[in-house]
């Protein structure tokens, strides 16, 4: 899947985030591989759980970092990282349960949501955070 790759765009000021969202991009890379490959699916499960468990991570060193600087959109931001785990955790579930095949839909959907999430709600921390000396 091309467009997955780390852009200048994706910058939210703060270097160890970037890195995660990189390593983000790179877990989404590997689902729409796996697909194209028509791995089984046990990897497949492997590979969205992967994502889970990194995303799970990230969102939770993100949060940690915005309530201790007192970031004053904490609560509006977890509540999309929630959106998010919750959507991440049914796929899994749903897949897991055979109720449907992983498909390009909900990589589509992954996608969508981790580039969106970066390119506006991350960007908003950004000043914020590197106000804080925190870059």
């Amino acid at each position: 899947m091309q467009n997955l790759g780390w852009i200048e765009e994706y910058d939210v000021g703060v270097q160890k985030f970037n890195e995660q969202h990189m390593q983000l991009l790179t877990a989404l890379k590997d689902i729409y591989k796996a697909m194209e490959d028509k791995q089984d699916k046990k990897a497949l499960q492997n590979v969205l759980n992967n994502l889970l468990k990194y995303c799970r991570e990230h969102l939770a060193e993100e949060e940690a970092c915005l309530l201790e600087n007192g970031y004053p959109d904490f609560l509006e931001h977890k509540k999309q990282h929630n959106f998010f785990i919750n959507k991440m955790l049914q796929f899994c579930e749903d897949f897991k349960d055979e109720k449907f095949t992983l498909h390009f839909d909900i990589a589509m959907f992954l996608k969508n949501w981790i580039i969106q999430h970066i390119m506006v709600v991350d960007k908003k921390y950004t000043s914020f955070l590197n106000s804080k000396g925190i870059h």
